[in-house]
């Protein structure tokens, strides 16, 4: 029976043009996703440009057309003619004393090129006050400094981190709100149009009650893996980085999580939903629900610099937030084992008590109708 019941939920909920939509949404969401890994995480690939010079702008052809990691000149003599900017030819013009652009300059191409000008013009001034050409050429040239970190990280990594970070949360927040919405609406569905009364004369509350969080977490649950595969994808697709080994590992804790988040949140929606008859006091019944969430959702994005701070632990063990903060910290940081067998008992057990205490409230709150039940009522009455 609670199979047939999840099997109704599914089928109602799928046909609904809100799950398409919101499925619609992830997919796009999904390869944005991927693609915005891919860019971060694209490694040290030069970017061409084409550097025209005019005029005096010429004696410094051999300055700019020196190459860099991130970038590879293409330097060109012209004519003063500057359509070759507007059609796209040249990325930018050099005269000898200015630098004309089509548009909006470019950070990476205007540092080049005046660094390049600055350099050539200390060269020959050294040069014309009788410093030898080597000499010249060691005071200019930046020191290479090394850097080392004690955690043994790699800063190259951090952009694939972040990215990862933040699909984590923004995913799961998304999920556990809309989906424990759907609960509750659900829910107060029932009631409102006594189908309740009907269903429970063949099923107990409880049946009922499981069968819908099946129903609802497997559809929650495979638009959940519709993002993680977009980001295994786009983690795949990223060049000469190595992504963390941690990272791979936070996928599939995510399902382990929500899965847990899940029957935490979804059955305390559907608890709050069996409290009230109207769809009006919905929004209302599901405030104290939201606000542990919107908590957790501003927590991570406010740490994406310090996923190691005292809040972020604390909030990545505290079942409200655990679903949200977990996952984020899982990819933007190396989290140590015992924290993470530490929060998922945690969750895992906090998820027990809840769906207990919600079937308590949920028998006992299903078929009165008329003002809101009080959850002490609910909970206090007999069944």
């Amino acid at each position: 029976m609670i199979w047939l019941s999840a099997q109704r939920e599914i089928l109602s909920r799928v046909r609904t043009k809100a799950f398409q939509i919101l499925t619609t949404i992830l997919f796009v969401g999904v390869v944005a996703g991927a693609i915005l890994i891919r860019v971060l995480g694209g490694g040290d690939e030069a970017e061409d440009f084409v550097i025209g010079l005019v005029g005096d702008g010429v004696s410094y052809s051999s300055a700019i057309a020196i190459g860099t990691d991130s970038l590879r000149p293409e330097v060109v003599t012209i004519g003063a003619d500057r359509d070759l900017l507007a059609d796209g030819t040249l990325d930018v013009l050099f005269d000898g004393d200015t630098l004309i652009w089509e548009g909006t300059p470019n950070a990476v191409l205007d540092a080049h090129v005046c660094g390049a000008i600055q350099g050539a013009d200390f060269q020959s001034g050294g040069e014309a006050r009788g410093f030898d050409r080597a000499e010249v050429f060691e005071l200019v040239t930046p020191r290479d400094i090394a850097e080392e970190r004690l955690d043994g990280g790699d800063d190259d990594e951090n952009g694939i981190r972040i990215a990862t970070a933040i699909a984590s949360t923004v995913t799961m927040f998304m999920l556990l709100q809309v989906w424990g919405a759907f609960m509750m609406m659900g829910v107060v569905e029932e009631k409102s149009s006594r189908v309740v009364e009907i269903l429970l004369s063949h099923v107990r509350p409880i049946t009922l009650l499981a069968g819908k969080v099946i129903g609802i977490g497997l559809l929650a649950l495979f638009q959940l893996l519709i993002v993680i595969a977009g980001m295994a994808l786009g983690l795949f697709l990223v060049e000469d980085i190595a992504v963390p080994v941690d990272i791979w590992a936070a996928l599939p804790l995510a399902i382990l999580i929500f899965i847990f988040g899940f029957l935490f949140y979804g059955t305390a929606f559907a608890a709050m939903g069996s409290t009230i008859s109207r769809q009006e006091d919905a929004q209302s019944a599901q405030l104290p629900l939201m606000l542990p969430l919107i908590g957790a959702y501003m927590l991570a994005f406010s740490a994406i610099e310090s996923p190691d701070s005292v809040a972020v632990r604390i909030g990545a063990l505290i079942p409200f937030t655990s679903p949200i903060v977990l996952p984020f910290r899982l990819a933007r940081t190396t989290v140590p084992t015992w924290e993470i067998f530490l929060a998922l008992s945690i969750l895992a057990v906090s998820a027990y008590v809840m769906v207990r205490m919600a079937a308590r409230i949920y028998r006992s709150s299903l078929l009165r109708t008329g003002s809101k039940v009080s959850l002490r009522s609910a909970w206090n009455s007999e069944t």
